[in-house]
């Protein structure tokens, strides 16, 4: 059955009811409502956004990233179950993303983000193990002093 809502007003009718029942009427009277007219405050400019904090990662997790770079664009499929927590770290971080599911192994395969490309943009190019020392042999010899 359908019923109407009502709105909480005092209907015509019961105002003359409330008036022979209680003697006065508080329902008529009716105090308007001033209203303040606020200034709204001067727009501040925005503070200068910071470039958000570089992210750190571990050996394994950086070599970890540049393989799933150097992977097929099918995707990185992990292999390994030790992987599986550092793979979780960067997609946590954002720098990897979570592709289609592999049908013949069950895994996830695993896209680098763009976020992810900047970080290995970004990363120094020159690594320890890039640029060997040199050797005793290539290095010049030092000139020997004339002894007189």
């Amino acid at each position: 059955m359908a019923t109407k809502k009502t709105t909480g007003e005092p209907k015509a009718k019961d105002a003359p009811a409330a008036q022979k029942a209680g003697g006065k009427a508080t329902a008529a009277k009716e105090t308007p409502q001033k209203t303040k007219v606020t200034k709204a405050a001067p727009q501040a400019e925005p503070a200068a956004k910071k470039p958000a904090a570089p992210v750190k990662l571990s050996s394994a997790q950086s070599e970890l990233l540049a393989k799933i770079s150097a992977a097929d664009p099918a995707g990185y499929l992990s292999a390994k179950k030790a992987e599986q927590r550092s793979i979780e770290a960067l997609a946590e971080r954002k720098l990897i993303k979570k592709g289609a599911k592999d049908k013949a192994s069950g895994n996830f395969r695993y896209l680098i983000s763009n976020a992810g490309k900047k970080h290995l943009g970004a990363q120094p190019a020159a690594t320890p193990s890039a640029t060997p020392a040199p050797t005793p042999a290539e290095q010049p010899a030092a000139p020997t002093p004339a002894v007189p």
